[in-house]
C-alpha cells in the first residue's frame, strides 16, 4: 500500500514558488590537434575509397565442403533419437499421483523489525509539526573563471591557431631505416645445444636402462644416542618429582647504577646543541 501523506505538505510542494531565471551560456570549444588529425585520416579514406579501381580486384573461386559427422557425433544422434523415441511411448498409466503441499512461510524477526521501522517513519513524516522548521535562504553563487583558467583558455586557443595554420612545407622528410638484429654467436650455439637435447632426450632408447633394486635401510640409534636419551628422561622425570619444600628464600637487592663522567659530559654537549 502506498503512504498517505500529509495534504499541507502537498499544498507546500505543489504551491508557487520566487525562482530567479539563469541564462545559459553555450561554449563552442574548438577542436584539438588530434580530432582534426582523425578528421582529415577519415576523409583521405573516404577519397581512396571511391577513386578506388574494381579492376585490380582478383576473381576468387569459392570452395564448398561437405563436412560428413564423425563417429562421436553419428553416436550422440542416436542416443538423442532413442532418449526422444523412449519418452513417446512411455505410459502415463505408470505415473503416481502426488498431492502439492502449501507450505506458509512467515516472516523472520529481521523482516518484522523492518517493517515496524518504515511504519514508524512514515508516521513520523505524517505526523510531522511544520513550525519546527527554520527559514532558509537561498545563496545563488556564479562562479567566474579566474586568471588562470583565462590565461589557460587563451594558451589553448593559441596553440590551436598555430596547429591549423601550421605551414606544411615547413616539414622535414624523415626515412625509416628498418635494422634486422641477427642472433650473436653465443645465442646461436645455446640453440643448437637446446636442440641436441631435446633431440636426446625424444631419441633415447629405454632398452640400455639398467634395472635397479631399492635397499630399504632402518638405522638403529647408537650407544651415545640411546644414553643421551636416558639422561633427558632422567633429567625430565627430576623436574616433574622436584619438591618444592626443598627451595631456600632469596632476597633481591636492586642496585642503582650512577652515571659515569662520559656519560655527564655526552649530556651536557646534546644539551648544549
Amino acid at each position: 500500500m502506498a503512504a498517505k501523506v500529509a495534504p499541507e505538505l502537498l499544498k507546500d510542494v505543489c504551491g508557487e514558488h520566487n525562482l530567479t531565471h539563469v541564462k545559459t551560456e553555450e561554449k563552442n570549444p574548438l577542436p584539438s590537434a588530434e580530432d582534426l588529425h582523425q578528421e582529415k585520416s577519415h576523409l583521405e579514406l573516404l577519397q581512396n575509397l571511391e577513386m578506388f579501381n574494381a579492376q585490380q580486384l582478383q576473381h576468387i573461386r569459392t570452395k564448398e565442403r561437405v563436412m560428413l559427422p564423425d563417429s562421436s557425433m553419428l553416436l550422440e544422434e542416436k542416443n538423442r533419437e532413442r532418449h526422444l523415441n523412449n519418452i513417446s511411448e512411455f505410459l502415463r498409466s505408470e505415473l503416481r499421483p502426488t498431492e502439492p503441499m502449501e507450505k506458509l512461510v512467515l516472516p523472520d524477526v529481521v523482516t518484522i523489525a523492518q517493517e515496524k521501522t518504515e511504519e514508524e517513519l512514515k508516521s513520523g513524516i505524517e505526523q510531522f509539526n511544520k513550525d519546527q522548521l527554520r527559514h532558509q535562504k537561498t545563496e545563488e553563487k556564479n562562479p567566474l573563471p579566474d586568471k588562470n583558467d583565462i590565461s589557460q583558455e587563451k594558451r589553448e586557443q593559441g596553440v590551436k591557431q598555430e596547429i591549423t595554420n601550421f605551414p606544411k612545407s615547413k616539414l622535414r622528410r624523415a626515412n625509416t631505416e628498418e635494422k634486422i638484429s641477427l642472433p650473436s654467436a653465443e645465442a646461436i650455439q645455446q640453440e643448437k645445444r637446446e636442440v641436441n637435447i631435446r633431440k636426446s632426450l625424444t631419441e633415447f632408447e629405454k632398452g640400455n636402462l639398467k634395472h635397479v633394486q631399492t635397499e630399504e635401510k632402518n638405522p638403529l640409534p647408537d650407544a651415545t644416542a640411546i644414553e643421551m636419551e636416558k639422561k633427558l628422561e632422567e633429567h625430565i622425570k627430576g623436574i616433574e618429582g622436584f619438591k618444592k619444600d626443598e627451595l631456600k628464600h632469596a632476597e633481591t637487592q636492586v642496585r642503582e647504577r650512577l652515571p659515569s663522567k662520559e656519560d655527564i659530559a655526552l649530556e651536557k654537549a646534546s644539551g648544549d646543541k
